[in-house]
């Protein structure tokens, strides 16, 4: 574990104001503090949390936590040399160190932790500029390039309605490294990635708005999910939102459950009723693995094993680098439907996150607990207190160990439960769908699925 100091670098190229000097000429009043934010670019991290602690202070001051891809809100600090520590929570509740270094904050100057490469040993980028309080409906883009190989890309700026040919270089950066920082008038635009020198476009975004006045750090990364061997940009202001930009010629991918038991096993058509359906022979309460295929609308199609329809026009939009799955289910007419889930794209290692669906027709609402040895539902942490019938909600689980429940509160407040499983472990990698479903065999009528 290291520590990479872009400071000297950025001051060298960029010439910011406030670069190597405390000065009362180099603080700005508009920025009369230092500031301090964290982002996480490991992809096989768990949520990490920065603490720092001011070298005259016994004090630690939380800075905030991040999964892969995202940032902790800017703090303002007060100005002095920090000793820093990362670090996780495990499925236990135990504090686990990742790494500790030290940074130095100045005022009305920004720094940037970024976090990379492997999680087991991985390095800091302290990034840091000055603030700059003179643009006037402009901003400023610094490039950080995190796309873990030997070579160099250009990051290219373009006018959301022209043609790549008519777009304006940023920056060229190595892995590890930046580029100069540079100003542009706030308006829409399209960001391109080009290997260093070359004019092919590697990568192209959607257009993106850009109206703050401030610096826009942009981190090309490693696309993760059914864009592997692309890349995506993660552009970073000062909130904890990051605004993540796919290639728009990523393709995308979904996969289909079949909660239907009476279509057993069942055919899945994109478009129209074919002889070569894109899932074939799908058993009941089975998930299939996933599909990739070209971003887009689709009408999604179910039919039985002898090709017989059953539901047409259900509809799924796919966009670049979208990962989902379609749930087939009999509504509360019988008849049959589809909800589709958007997946999550970060590696399942640390954290687990997944959906959960309710197609129990029976009940206007669940409730759903994950519980570890040793707890019980009143005791755990971890559950979604309403989920309506044909919804879904997001959950997401540390590591470990889990029963898992789903009751049922009437008008009353009082509790009927539904359905549980066993102890379920969860495993590293897996991309997790749980399904609260009818089951005409269980004595309840009901059953949790924990499909991969």
């Amino acid at each position: 574990m290291k520590i990479v100091s872009l400071f000297t670098l950025v001051c060298s190229t960029l010439w910011l104001a406030g670069c190597g000097g405390s000065s009362s000429s180099d603080e700005s009043a508009t920025y009369p503090t230092s500031y301090l934010q964290f982002y996480n670019g490991s992809a096989n991290s768990a949520t990490t949390a920065v603490v720092a602690n001011l070298g005259t202070s016994t004090t630690d001051i939380a800075i905030g936590s991040a999964g892969f891809a995202d940032a902790t809100p800017l703090q303002s600090m007060e100005a002095g040399s920090y000793s820093l520590e990362l670090n996780y929570t495990s499925t236990s509740g135990s504090v686990t160190t990742v790494m500790t270094d030290k940074t130095e904050l100045k005022n009305s100057q920004k720094t940037l932790l970024l976090i990379t490469g492997n999680y087991s040993n991985p390095e800091l980028i302290n990034l840091t500029f000055a603030r700059d309080d003179t643009l006037d409906d402009q901003f400023k883009v610094i490039l950080v390039n995190l796309i873990n190989n030997s070579k160099t890309y250009d990051l290219y700026l373009g006018d959301a309605e022209k043609t790549f040919a008519e777009a304006v270089l940023v920056g060229s950066a190595g892995y590890k490294t930046i580029a100069q920082a540079k100003t542009y008038d706030v308006d829409t635009y399209k960001l391109y990635l080009t290997e260093g020198g070359s004019k092919t476009v590697l990568f192209k975004s959607d257009p993106i708005t850009l109206n703050y006045l401030t610096e826009y750090v942009m981190v090309t990364r490693a696309a993760i999910g059914p864009a592997q061997g692309k890349f995506a940009i993660d552009v970073i202001v000062n909130t904890t939102s990051v605004t993540t930009m796919e290639d728009v010629n990523s393709n995308a991918q979904f996969r289909v459950y079949n909660s239907i038991d009476s279509v057993n096993p069942a055919n899945i058509h994109l478009g129209e009723l074919s002889a070569s359906p894109i899932f074939s022979g799908l058993a009941a309460d089975t998930l299939s693995p996933y599909l990739e295929t070209v971003a887009g609308d689709y009408r999604v199609s179910l039919s039985d094993q002898n090709n017989a329809l059953i539901m047409r026009n259900g509809l799924v939009t796919l966009n670049q680098g979208a990962v989902k799955t379609v749930v087939f289910y009999r509504d509360a007419a019988e008849k049959a439907a589809a909800i589709t889930l958007t997946d999550s794209k970060l590696p399942q290692v640390f954290d687990f996150n997944f959906n959960v669906v309710n197609v129990i027709p029976g009940f206007d609402q669940i409730s759903v607990y994950f519980v570890k040895p040793g707890q019980t539902m009143e005791t755990s942490g971890y559950y979604i207190s309403t989920l309506n019938y044909a919804s879904q909600s997001a959950v997401t689980l540390p590591v470990g160990e889990y029963t898992m429940y789903i009751v049922h509160k009437d008008a009353n407040n009082n509790k009927m439960l539904l359905a549980q499983t066993e102890l379920l472990k969860l495993t590293a990698g897996s991309n997790y769908v749980l399904v609260a479903e009818p089951d005409h065999y269980a004595n309840s009528g009901y059953k949790l699925s924990l499909v991969k």
